[in-house]
């Protein structure tokens, strides 16, 4: 595999590269033919393939709050890149200076200076600079007097739907528990990965060991039962997860809580990967552990069934 170049700071200055400006939040199937589009020129061209991101992202920043929305988490997403064949990937930091960029500003400073950009792949929807004045119309103008050019490439469209492939779609049906729309639109399951931790061994006592996790910085699905996928050192098991407070269980905080199937080795400290496949039923308090049990007994039956098809 080629060498993969991640800047994560504003200080740093590229040459030759044939650039693509967005957060490529999940990297669905529409950025992943940006991305390929972009590889293909840049062999083409010889150019250096790159992708310009903003951490934190603008939303975050102008919002000033911790509201989990990213599809994926940040070292997830530079690991797509790198096996996708990125060269560049350009984390760069998004602060009061760069917000105050007129668009004018943003292509001589940014593109030109710092990156000496040789070509540039937007949509045609594209803005950018301070209050996204910024648009295709000039970024056009731009390129003639500063030598680079620009490439615009059109939405790609689900042809199921009609609709464009969306990371906004992605997150409310995430939010929404349809994992069959999630996994046709990114291509590949969503999944939460994590150290196992020790819990408080009440699913042992019922005789339903699982692995719980932590959720990680990202968007949180509907709480409730799914039918999934658990990876533990590189071997992936047919299992079944809980995602939520347990209130059953009197639960504090929130978990994801792995049962895998056919399994009992000890895995605390060990990393987890739980993909989703399919959403079985809502989290509900229910009575008491007999109650709980019963339901856990069927919730687990209908996730076997599902693995069988």
């Amino acid at each position: 595999m080629k060498a993969f170049t991640l800047n994560t700071n504003s200080e740093f200055f590229e040459e030759n590269l044939n650039l693509t400006i967005g957060n490529f939040d999940g990297i669905h199937i529409g950025h992943q033919k940006i991305i390929h589009e972009l590889i293909n020129l840049s062999k083409k061209k010889k150019y250096k393939s790159a992708i310009l991101s903003f951490n934190p992202h603008p939303r975050e920043f102008f919002s000033k709050t911790n509201d989990k929305f990213n599809i994926i988490t940040s070292s997830y997403k530079k690991s797509l890149f790198k096996n996708f064949g990125i060269d560049i990937y350009i984390d760069f930091k998004f602060d009061i200076h760069l917000s105050s960029l007129d668009p004018n500003q943003f292509i001589e400073k940014i593109l030109c200076e710092k990156l000496s950009i040789k070509n540039i792949i937007i949509g045609s929807d594209f803005k950018f600079g301070k209050d996204r004045k910024g648009d295709l119309l000039l970024l056009k103008d731009k390129a003639l007097s500063n030598n680079f050019n620009v490439d615009v490439i059109d939405p790609v469209i689900d042809q199921t739907t009609n609709n464009k492939y969306s990371s906004s779609f992605i997150r409310e049906n995430i939010k929404k528990g349809l994992f069959e729309k999630v996994t046709k639109d990114l291509g590949r399951y969503w999944h939460m990965r994590g150290e196992v931790i020790l819990g408080d061994q009440k699913a042992s006592k019922i005789n339903f060991p699982t692995a719980n996790v932590i959720p990680g910085s990202h968007i949180h699905p509907l709480k409730g039962v799914y039918c999934v996928y658990a990876t533990i050192n590189g071997k992936r098991y047919n299992a079944i997860a809980n995602f939520g407070e347990r209130p059953t269980l009197d639960g504090k905080k929130i978990l994801l809580e792995t049962h895998i199937f056919d399994f009992n080795d000890n895995i605390y400290g060990k990393e987890l990967t739980v993909e989703f496949l399919t959403f079985i039923r809502k989290e509900q308090k229910f009575e008491n552990f007999e109650k709980l049990t019963e339901q856990i007994k069927k919730d687990i039956k209908t996730a076997k069934s599902y693995h069988k098809i």
